[in-house]
């Protein structure tokens, strides 16, 4: 990705992009929130708990499916250690800058995983 070392919200951002892939590639349901969603009051920790807790049903979905979509997915699980702020999710509302570094990110991996398994995605 673009930055040589990304901010947390950046990380935060792709890493959430990183587990509406794993999701869709699971389970083909429900449509990721569009980046600029993210450009308003909001804690990335908040909106990173919910898809971290359902990660290895995701995982487990998408091996039930099997072949190119759970190769796919083997992929996309390997980039989450990195794509884990180093210190901690950020827990705090963002200001605008994090705003647009988180919604950036966001913006950056969704589509870079649309490009690679785009018609895995649904």
């Amino acid at each position: 990705m673009a930055d040589a070392t990304p901010s947390d919200h950046t990380l935060s951002g792709r890493l959430l992009a990183a587990l509406w892939t794993l999701r869709l590639l699971a389970t083909s349901e429900g449509s990721p929130p569009e980046p600029g969603e993210f450009l308003s009051k909001k804690v990335p920790a908040q909106l990173l708990d919910e898809e971290l807790s359902r990660l290895s049903a995701h995982l487990v979905r998408a091996r039930s499916r099997g072949g190119e979509h759970w190769e796919a997915a083997v992929t996309v699980y390997r980039d989450v250690p990195d794509l884990l702020p180093p210190s901690r999710l950020p827990r705090d509302t963002m200001s605008p800058g994090e705003q647009a570094a988180f919604s950036a990110g966001y913006a950056e991996r969704l589509a870079h995983d649309r490009k690679e398994f785009g018609e895995l995605l649904g």
